[in-house]
């Protein structure tokens, strides 16, 4: 019982800390979550619309309503994949790179307070142990 409390609070004050700065950039809610998401998996490999219904859950008609907000707003682009037209790529813009400055910083702050005291060895457990119960939840939908 106290595992999913324990995740639920530190997810509570990971997502606190986030909001105070997408406000500050003019940044909040889903818009922001998604920013902060396409920024941190897009320095790993491409992000697409499908990736992100996955990971918050959302049908691909609002997944759509949110990227083309951040899309007029100038903030994002889809560019076509370079092999398949079909998956767009989305992609920061330079208007972004204020906004996507301040997430960064953010992200990395957080994660430093986070492992604060915690061995690379216990790092990697936990991670091990968290991937076994995220694909535990995953079996289950």
């Amino acid at each position: 019982m106290e595992t999913g409390k324990m995740i639920n609070r530190i997810s509570n004050r990971l997502r606190r800390r986030s909001r105070k700065v997408q406000e500050t950039v003019g940044i909040s809610g889903a818009r922001g979550n998604i920013l902060d998401y396409i920024l941190v998996e897009s320095e790993k490999h491409n992000v697409y619309q499908k990736e992100i219904e996955k990971e918050f859950g959302l049908r691909p008609s609002t997944a759509t309503e949110v990227l083309k907000r951040l899309e007029e707003e100038g903030l994002i682009v889809r560019i076509p994949d370079e092999d398949d037209g079909r998956y767009k790529k989305i992609v920061f813009t330079e208007k972004a790179e204020e906004i996507q400055n301040a997430l960064r910083r953010e992200i990395v702050r957080s994660e430093e307070i986070l492992l604060e005291g915690i061995s690379p060895e216990e790092q990697e457990i936990f991670m091990k142990i968290t991937a076994k119960m995220l694909e535990n939840l995953e079996r289950e939908e």
